[in-house]
């Protein structure tokens, strides 16, 4: 069952080690009980208290809910229950967020007084939609909730300040999406003889639908999509070249250019590869950082945790109040 994660910016929307808890390859993992009663994890000098996990727990759970129905926790996802993949989830979620808290404790970064007072305006609007039933379930305050909002806020500004040095100007060249249709057979001399009937006035569109192994015969490619051989003919072709035989990929190409620059998916795809450099400077700063970084999970006191004992608790919009105030 595929799940719609309506979570606001995709939890930073960064590639972070996604599985810090269970395996992150610069960080050292204990399972402990060297913890304080309610502390679920720890990472550097950084905690986690149980409460900020219920109220990330209830409000992911409830917004699926009020998507999907209740009746979906019944149903498994891959080798466990939906309620366990979730709770992963969340160990996951909150260990990015107070990684990127002691990250920005490393870089000096700072929230702002105005950054401060939003915090404490979110908490206050989203700790007075909660029941009375809500509070003593979820265990937390109007504190708790303004230090869970500023934990959420240095998370975001760590990591644009950490990966503002990689945000620099794509070239078109560097970004430019191009589109090819291809002739791919595994036999040198059947490439040569449809090279051949190409250059006689065949029609390479009829021909590629003929004999053609590839899985499309018409492709958009960026740089990095193919092979570095296939893309070294590629982006040399002017449009409406069509290339020599060439090897790649265990076979015989022929290419015809089409676009040599598709300008809207290119304008597209500068996006992506700014993220992509940004993502390559922040796990830079990461791993060194977390390389000596000492995690602790108390994993039987989250075990403890079930939804059947979190019924009333009906509250969905954490992440809304966030965006309302900081977005």
């Amino acid at each position: 069952m595929r799940l719609r994660h309506r979570i606001a910016a995709g939890m930073l929307a960064v590639v972070l080690c996604s599985g810090l808890l269970t395996g992150c390859e610069n960080t050292k993992i204990v399972l402990t009980t060297g913890l304080a009663s309610n502390e679920l994890f720890r990472i550097g000098d950084v905690s986690c208290m149980l409460p900020e996990a219920l109220v990330y727990l209830n409000n992911q759970k409830n917004q699926y809910e009020n998507v999907y129905g209740i009746e979906m926790w019944e149903r498994d996802f891959g080798d466990r229950t939906l309620e366990e993949y979730l709770k992963s989830q969340v160990v996951s979620q909150l260990a990015q967020v107070k990684s990127m808290v002691l990250l920005a404790g490393e870089q000096k970064i700072e929230l702002s007084e105005d950054e401060k007072g939003k915090a404490g305006e979110a908490a206050h609007a989203y700790f007075s939609s909660l029941s009375e039933a809500e509070v003593r379930l979820l265990k937390t305050d109007e504190d708790g909730i303004k230090r869970m909002y500023e934990d959420y806020c240095l998370a975001h500004k760590a990591y644009g300040q950490i990966t503002e040095d990689a945000a620099v100007e794509i070239s078109d060249d560097e970004a430019r999406i191009i589109q090819i249709q291809q002739i791919f057979v595994p036999e040198e001399n059947l490439a040569q003889e449809l090279k051949g009937r190409l250059e006689e006035g065949e029609d390479f569109s009829a021909l590629a639908s003929n004999y053609s192994k590839a899985s499309q015969t018409t492709v958009a490619i960026a740089r990095g999509d193919e092979s570095e051989a296939y893309e070294a003919v590629a982006f040399d072709l002017d449009n409406e070249e069509v290339s020599d035989v060439f090897a790649a990929d265990g076979g015989y190409y022929i290419l015809k250019c089409l676009n040599t620059f598709m300008e809207e998916e290119s304008e597209a795809n500068k996006v992506q590869v700014a993220r992509q450099r940004q993502t390559e400077r922040f796990q830079q700063v990461y791993s060194g950082l977390m390389q000596d970084t000492l995690s602790e999970f108390q994993e039987k006191l989250w075990n403890k945790v079930s939804f059947a004992d979190y019924e009333e608790v009906k509250t969905s919009s954490f992440f809304e109040v966030y965006q309302e105030y900081f977005e």
